[in-house]
This record gives structure tokens, C-alpha cells and sequence, in this order.
């Protein structure tokens, strides 16, 4: 028995093995390729949600920078800022504080402003006229 093949018969082979191998991948790579995933409709939730809060952050950084300008060239916005956070009023100024539920309604007056260095304090009483002897009753 020969064993012998033609070179053409080969050549055949080799090219018919090859097609094969090309069709399968070329049916398999795209396949699994296109497949989605489980965990890309959780993924594509996710970055709507990062997107969302993004834009909000985004809004809150345009209000802060214009916020920031205000104060830096506006008197009136300075002052509206140090009464609303610091509590800060003019002298002589009432202050209405709205009660809270179960709260009553008060008046506080402004603090006076300290007293000027041309005016003379009110004496104060000594600390020993203030406290009783140990002997007396």
C-alpha cells in the first residue's frame, strides 16, 4: 500500500481545514461578543444614577462660584450672609424670634455696643462687700 497523497490533494486538505476553522470563528467570536452580559443593565443603572448626581453637584458648584462672586463684590450680600449664618445685627436693633411649636414668642434686644473709652464704668462692689465674713452669720 502507498501512503502517498498528491501535493494538490494536500494543498485541498489544508485549505478545506483552514475554511473550517475560519467559519467557526468567524460564527463563534461574534456571538459572544454580542452577548450581553448580566450585569450591564445594573452597570448602565448605575452610571444614570452617577450622571444624575453629577449634574445636581455640577448645579450646586455654579451656585457656590456665584455665591462666591456675590461676596467678593457685594456689601449687601455680606451682610445678608452675617445675619443669616452668624446671627450678627446692627446696635439697637429687636430681634423677633418666630417661636417653634410649644414655644412662646420673645423680644431680645440687639447687645449694646461695648462702652467707649471716653465714658468711665460703673464702679463695681468689691469682692468683700460682695461675701459675708466666716465669723458672721
Amino acid at each position: 500500500m502507498d501512503m502517498h497523497v498528491a501535493p494538490a490533494t494536500r494543498r485541498w486538505g489544508a485549505r478545506l481545514s483552514l475554511a473550517l476553522a475560519l467559519a467557526a470563528a468567524i460564527g463563534y467570536i461574534p456571538s459572544q461578543v454580542l452577548a450581553r452580559d448580566a450585569r450591564v443593565p445594573g452597570l448602565q443603572r448605575q452610571v444614570e444614577e452617577f450622571e444624575h448626581e453629577i449634574s445636581g453637584i455640577e448645579a450646586r458648584n455654579l451656585t457656590m462660584i456665584r455665591e462666591i462672586e456675590a461676596l467678593r463684590a457685594d456689601v449687601r450680600s455680606i451682610e445678608r450672609r452675617a445675619r443669616m449664618d452668624l446671627g450678627m445685627v446692627y446696635p439697637h436693633e429687636l430681634v423677633l424670634r418666630l417661636p417653634r411649636p410649644g414655644e412662646q414668642a420673645s423680644l431680645v434686644p440687639a447687645p449694646s455696643p461695648s462702652p467707649s473709652p471716653s465714658s468711665s464704668p460703673a464702679p463695681s462692689p468689691s469682692p468683700s462687700a460682695a461675701r459675708p465674713s466666716k465669723g458672721s452669720p
